[in-house]
């Protein structure tokens, strides 16, 4: 009995003797293969946390270049002269942003995010601003007619450039085109008075659509007015408004566009004013004599398939007749103008500057030219 129980003892010392030692070669091939996972755990780790800190670098820096396109297709005259330098913080970056103009509508932008503790992220990019047809202060589809006329630009002058898609003609003894001419013809008469570069067999401009839909859909929500709708005397703030008839504004009278407006009829202003931000779109054609000079906020007067005819003295506005002719004459008008067939006559245009950086006119746009990584 007593042999049997020792025999158990020395049975389980045995047991236990195994099992410690089993113990201890787990531990030991336990740690040569926890301390490779550890090491490949902090390899992942670190490999990660590199790629979101280059991420939130590269995020930064573009938010940067955004920030930028931004500010340059909101006011784009302010940065002609003086580069956009600016600095702020974001996602823990220090984000440096510069944009330089280099002519026409060429801004280059410089956009660098760094911090987070993996070094430096830099955009570069070039950017065109265009206003399309309203870049010039003269356009036409199928020509240009200048006779008697000055056209200039304001605040700056020189600015005041033409465009045809075909030919332009200039006669008078006072006509002077203080700015660049481009024709995709000739210039069949007074090249002598262009005082900016002439070039001959250019490009095809490319004039943009009214989107008269987009207006009408837009009027129409604001309300509808049957019939011909006549503003006499005072001031009068309307908009969007959609008009079966005719709009007829009387002398002495205001009208402040708080929306869009769609006209089926015609226009008619006769030595009223017309003021406000917004597009009169009309399906019939559009006189204008008298109007308002210098104003801060120009309407877009759009006759989507008919003719406008401007008689002086003074109008603001930016014209503009696809199918049409856009005649002014005996007349100074502050803004643009553009057509099938542009006629200048006994008139002063000046191109309103302050036009660059409006993003409601039509062909307006701002487009990235390059983009990459330095």
């Amino acid at each position: 009995m007593r042999i049997g129980k020792l025999k158990m003892k020395l049975f389980k010392n045995r047991q236990s003797g195994q099992v410690l030692i089993m113990a201890l070669m787990l531990l030991a091939v336990g740690s040569l293969l926890v301390i490779p996972l550890l090491r490949s755990s902090f390899t992942n780790l670190g490999y990660h946390q590199s790629i979101e800190c280059q991420t939130l670098n590269s995020y930064s820096a573009d938010a940067g270049l955004v920030y930028a396109r931004t500010m340059i297709y909101t006011n784009p005259g302010t940065y002609i002269d003086t580069p956009l330098e600016e600095s702020f913080e974001l996602n823990g970056r220090t984000v440096n942003v510069t944009a330089k103009y280099h002519g026409g509508g060429v801004f280059s932008v410089n956009s660098t995010a760094s911090g987070g503790g993996c070094g430096r992220t830099k955009i570069v990019s070039y950017i065109n601003i265009s206003l399309g047809a309203f870049s010039y202060a003269v356009a036409g589809i199928n020509s240009i007619t200048i006779s008697n006329a000055i056209i200039d630009s304001t605040p700056e002058t020189g600015h005041a450039d033409i465009y045809s898609n075909s030919d332009i003609s200039i006669t008078g003894m006072v006509s002077l085109v203080n700015g660049d001419a481009w024709a995709v013809g000739s210039v069949t008469k007074g090249i002598e008075k262009i005082a900016g570069t002439v070039t001959e067999g250019a490009g095809v401009l490319q004039f943009p659509s009214v989107y008269d839909e987009l207006y009408r859909n837009i009027a129409q929500e604001g309300g509808n007015w049957t019939g011909d709708l006549t503003y006499s005397g005072g001031t009068h703030y309307v908009g969007p408004l959609y008009i079966t008839g005719d709009l007829i504004v009387t002398p002495g009278t205001t009208v402040i566009l708080e929306g869009p407006l769609y006209i089926v009829g015609d226009i008619k202003v006769n030595h009223g004013h017309i003021d406000g931000e917004e597009h009169i779109l009309t399906e019939g054609r559009v006189d204008i004599t008298g109007g308002g000079y210098g104003s801060a906020t120009i309407p877009v007067i759009v006759a989507i398939t008919g003719d406008i005819d401007l008689v002086g003295p003074v109008v603001d506005a930016v014209l503009y007749a696809p199918e049409g002719q856009v005649r002014v004459q005996m007349c100074q008008l502050f803004g643009a103008m553009g057509g099938a067939d542009a006629i200048v006559s006994n008139a002063f245009i000046r191109y309103a500057q302050s036009l660059h950086g409006r993003q409601d006119l039509p062909g307006s746009e701002l487009f990235p030219l390059t983009y990459s990584y330095e």
